[in-house]
């Protein structure tokens, strides 16, 4: 008995130390939405209570928080509503561009939903990819899906260097920067709609780390917001971008209201 009793306060007084790695599984059993996990390699695959399965990176990487936006948070939910509710927003063959698709969990949620039939995302990092198209594999068989390795840009032609420089440094807050020679090739909507004959987006979904500013420019095309019914994206203060964003979208009527940190707008002709 005296033993236990000194070992109990010897642990108090020198708590056994846990590692990083223990630290992060111990998020994973703690979160209320995740049912059992496995580490594979490098990577976990999670299981929701829902069946939904996902893979996602260790504590270096930003996957978990990204995760926890997406499905604890449901940072989108009130999207889903909008378009299960709404027949003039809703139609068999819903259309979603994700711009900035990181490692998929935002394409997974809604094709989850079961609001989407066709997916566009784009994604200027390869590792990011790389898990986005494992990801992928859970619910391809649900919808079309396909993944442009691109920088969404506002003219065509161009070429951009990736940087882990902008708050966190980590996955989800990758950077770009024009660059001549830059290795990643820009892409803008008007190109993925012509390639792809789209008439209409159902939502545009924009969280580009602040290359945002790069697209609503009004010496841009930005013609395609004609065509957009929804369009949702995380305006980065950092570049004094907001009220001009705002003034475009109002310019291509679209009602705008605030949403945690997204800025949504409703195209009127849809309302």
């Amino acid at each position: 008995m005296k033993f236990k009793k000194a070992r109990k306060i010897f642990r108090l007084l020198f708590p056994k130390r846990i590692s990083e790695t223990q630290l992060f599984e111990n998020k994973l059993r703690s979160n209320i939405l995740i049912k059992n996990f496995v580490l594979i390699q490098d990577k976990y695959e999670i299981e929701l209570l829902n069946g939904v399965k996902l893979f996602l990176r260790n504590q270096n990487h930003s996957d978990y928080e990204v995760f926890v936006q997406i499905f604890n948070f449901e940072e989108y939910k009130l999207i889903v509503s909008i378009l299960k509710s709404n027949p003039k927003f809703n139609n068999s063959n819903n259309i979603l561009i994700d711009a900035g698709a990181n490692v998929g969990f935002t394409t997974n949620y809604f094709i989850n939903e079961g609001v989407f039939s066709d997916v566009y995302c784009i994604e200027p990092s390869l590792d990011n990819i790389s898990i986005l198209k494992q990801n992928i594999q859970f619910i391809k068989n649900k919808c079309s899906i396909k993944i442009y390795r691109r920088a969404l840009t506002g003219k065509e032609n161009l070429r951009y260097n990736l940087h882990n420089n902008f708050r966190s440094r980590k996955d989800w807050a990758i950077s770009v920067e024009e660059d001549p020679k830059g290795l990643v090739e820009g892409i803008t909507i008007n190109e993925i709609i012509l390639q792809n004959n789209i008439k209409t987006i159902t939502l545009l979904k924009i969280d580009i780390e602040g290359a945002e500013r790069f697209i609503f420019d009004t010496k841009n095309d930005l013609s395609f917001l004609n065509n957009v019914k929804i369009i949702a994206i995380e305006i980065h203060d950092e570049f004094d971008v907001r009220e001009s964003i705002y003034l475009i979208l109002l310019q291509y009527d679209f009602f705008i209201f605030e949403s945690g940190e997204l800025t949504i707008g409703l195209n009127r002709k849809y309302i």
